[in-house]
């Protein structure tokens, strides 16, 4: 076992809520997005992680008859969590004649490209990720002893 496993475990109430008080880091990744392989034309996204709250509304704002349209949801989630740049660039937006980012991002990436990108962006706001379980670091620490 890790120290630092063993340090979490032996935290006490006070620990936790202190920890709970600090601030908190919001994951980030940068994906390469290949536009052109002829040309060898790539772009940086970097993408953060999205709160539970923030996915919620973009749900609703995405909703038409109490059906959520997928597509413009994902695309939506792409937006709210791009930090590098504005997919509304009016720019962007002329040059594909849409009138906002979700129909550009909808237009000019691939369906893998968007699969992808909601993907990493899920993993960063904690989604698929495997919580350990006490019981098993427990159980290691017993063994080393």
């Amino acid at each position: 076992m890790k120290k630092d496993d063993k340090k979490v475990i032996e935290m006490k109430e006070n620990d936790i809520i202190n920890a709970l008080l600090g601030k908190r880091e919001i994951p980030t990744a940068t994906m390469i997005v290949t536009l052109d392989n002829k040309n060898n034309i790539k772009i940086p996204i970097v993408v953060q992680g999205i709160s539970r709250k923030r996915l919620d509304y973009l749900k609703k704002t995405c909703a038409r008859k109490n059906k959520l349209q997928g597509d413009e949801y994902d695309a939506a989630v792409i937006m709210e969590a791009t930090t590098n740049f504005d997919w509304s660039n009016p720019k962007l937006l002329e040059s594909e004649n849409v009138s906002d980012g979700k129909q550009y991002i909808l237009r000019k990436l691939l369906a893998g490209e968007i699969s992808n990108l909601i993907d990493k962006i899920l993993e960063l706001s904690g989604y698929g990720k495997e919580m350990e379980e006490t019981e098993d670091i427990k159980n290691l620490s017993a063994e080393e002893e």
